[in-house]
């Protein structure tokens, strides 16, 4: 009895003493808005030829090859998915957590585009941890890019930062994103990607000819799902970046994640965006009501981003969101997403808050 009731008084002690200093160890973020006002492209009455718009002959090996044949044969290679989750544009995403690491899009038993950020896998021509400049060195980039479909064209531009971090470069019937960690100055991920896929993604700022193709948006049941699935995957990526940068893994904590979808909830019910005035409830204030305690705690926020992916990876290349996303004191994280507003809280517990609590 005396046992149980020192672990308690040491409880209250530590959650108090965690609470007076907290201010001081709490940090939030701006939210991170995407570059891209997606669902908005510009319809053009003509177009002038473009440069990049053909593309080069599709790689002959590497985990290019999946994209647009059946998905059966992605089974056949890598097995069956460690789950298979709801996206916003109709495909199912077939998610690989064990060794490879990827994630590929299926539609209508088609495999629409993979995604990778494991060394152990082969992107050719590329390589995950490529050095930047020699990617530079030996592939036409372009920062205006054509993509054909029927008689309809689609014209991406890329400005100076996506040419850093967020390249696109056209094959025949095949489009590769490469996303650049721009610190380290080397490719992070490679996302292969079929043309009607990438027009109805809209990760860039475009412009059309002809008739725009769009995914039916997402009943509220079905939008419900994809929360869920990006906050896995969000989940994931952020752990499998923090294990490639040498970082000790984060623990889910689901009481951060509820605190992480009610702040994704408050922002985009308020409307809230990085041009606005703070108007939710200061981090440290929802920690201390929702009862976690913690020594150090932080958050990263974003908005308008079309999935996991280019979510993290646009935190990764964010300063100060990338000092969250990487810094090893924490130890434990939850996610939260609401319709395209993602909110990962951070936190450190010691261990002598994690054996009370577990006790």
């Amino acid at each position: 009895m005396w046992r149980v009731g020192w672990k308690i008084l040491l409880l209250l002690a530590i959650v108090m003493g965690v609470f007076y200093f907290m201010n001081d160890n709490v940090s939030e973020n701006e939210p991170l808005e995407s570059p891209v006002h997606h669902g908005s492209p510009i319809a053009v009455p003509e177009k002038d030829q473009s440069i990049g718009g053909k593309g080069m002959p599709r790689p002959e090996e590497g985990i290019s090859i999946y994209v647009g044949q059946k998905v059966q044969k992605l089974e056949e290679d890598f097995g069956k998915p460690s789950r298979i989750e709801h996206s916003s544009f109709q495909y199912e995403w077939w998610v690989y957590t064990k060794e490879p690491r990827l994630m590929a899009g299926v539609l209508k038993g088609k495999v629409n585009q993979i995604y990778t950020a494991d060394e152990q896998l082969d992107v050719s021509p590329f390589r995950i941890r490529q050095d930047v400049e020699e990617i530079h060195r030996f592939t036409p980039i372009e920062s205006e890019i054509d993509v054909a479909i029927n008689e309809n064209i689609y014209t991406f531009s890329l400005n100076s930062e996506d040419i850093n971090n967020r390249m696109l470069i056209p094959y025949q019937n095949l489009y590769v994103q490469l996303y650049i960690d721009q610190v380290d100055g080397q490719l992070e991920g490679v996302r292969f990607i079929s043309p009607s896929t990438l027009v109805k993604h809209q990760p860039y700022d475009m412009t059309y000819l002809g008739e725009m193709i769009e995914a039916p948006k997402p009943s509220s049941t079905v939008q419900t799902e994809v929360d869920r699935s990006m906050e896995r995957q969000t989940f994931e990526l952020t752990n499998q970046l923090r294990e490639e940068h040498n970082v000790p893994l984060l623990k889910n904590d689901e009481k951060l994640a509820t605190l992480s979808w009610e702040h994704s909830q408050e922002m985009i019910f308020q409307k809230y965006s990085s041009h606005t005035p703070q108007s939710t409830e200061l981090f440290a204030e929802r920690l201390k009501i929702a009862g976690i305690p913690n020594t150090k705690a932080a958050e990263n926020t974003a908005f308008n981003y079309i999935d996991a992916i280019e979510t993290v990876h646009g935190w990764l290349n964010s300063p100060k969101h990338r000092d969250v996303l990487l810094n090893p004191s924490f130890t434990h994280m939850g996610v939260g997403v609401y319709n395209k507003y993602y909110t990962q809280s951070f936190v450190t517990q010691n261990k002598t808050i994690d054996m009370i609590e577990e006790d």
